[in-house]
């Protein structure tokens, strides 16, 4: 059964696995919400819609936690991420371990660090992550907070997770913006991944070690763009991950002194 349209008032800005519908309404009248306040299944042009009441972020946060206890959700992140409507504009704000189950679209940032040799600086994801665990990243990657821009989190996250600072890097280059979209396992497998991402390149001068801050990077590697390339013919990358470096290697940046 395809996922059903989620709406903030007059916008779509997600959608919704019908099963997760079912945990909900229940899961709201435990918490002593009347659902009907928070979030109501309407008729739109012949189809089925879910639209979230006003207050928006108010009945977001009602239906996070109320997902979070029944156990519809990803993990709780205590992070608040934009939601975006159809003209792109921030019209509320969303715990970050439910934006896969109600399929809201987020940004994200790529970061390929290479070296002087043609080498690339690449991460291991943490075992313990929830999503995509132990397989290979790129050397950066991370999703758009509440209340940052992408050049603030390409910031952050190149110290968080490499410990270096984007300043005492060289030749960072806007690579190029795609869309990702695909089924995750947030929520018992009923997540939908819809995420914007800026990729970027740049130099790390010789001398310079990546060094995780955050814990959510096991550990850091230099491969050749050969090797990097057979591993993503194993499947040993994250699907994003697969898609920045093949733009990276069929484009020769990673030879480029």
């Amino acid at each position: 059964m395809p996922r059903v349209p989620l709406w903030l008032g007059a916008y779509p800005v997600g959608s919704v696995e019908p099963a997760t519908w079912e945990h909900l309404l229940p899961a709201l009248a435990r918490a002593g919400q009347v659902p009907d306040e928070v979030v109501q299944k309407k008729e739109l042009n012949n189809q089925q819609i879910y639209v979230v009441e006003p207050d928006f972020d108010r009945n977001l946060s009602s239906i996070a936690a109320a997902l979070t206890q029944a156990g519809a959700a990803g993990p709780w992140r205590n992070e608040s991420l934009p939601v975006r409507n159809s003209d792109g504009n921030v019209c509320a704000q969303v715990e970050r371990g439910v934006v896969r189950v109600l399929g809201i679209a987020t940004q994200a940032v790529h970061l390929v660090g290479l070296r002087r040799d043609g080498h690339l600086w690449l991460q291991q994801r943490a075992h313990s992550k929830p999503n995509d665990p132990s397989l290979w990243d790129t050397r950066v990657g991370g999703t758009v907070s509440g209340d940052e821009t992408v050049p603030q989190t390409l910031v952050r996250e190149t110290w968080e997770e490499a410990g270096l600072h984007l300043a005492d890097l060289t030749d960072l280059r806007w690579g190029g913006q795609f869309m990702a979209s695909r089924h995750v396992p947030d929520g018992a497998g009923a997540g939908y991944l819809l995420e914007d991402t800026h990729w970027y390149t740049v130099q790390v001068p010789d001398g310079l070690q990546p060094c995780n801050q955050d814990g959510e990077v096991d550990h850091f590697e230099a491969w050749s763009p050969a090797a990097v390339a057979d591993a993503m013919r194993a499947g040993r990358f994250t699907h994003e991950a697969c898609w920045v470096l093949a733009q990276v290697l069929a484009t020769a940046q990673c030879l480029r002194l």
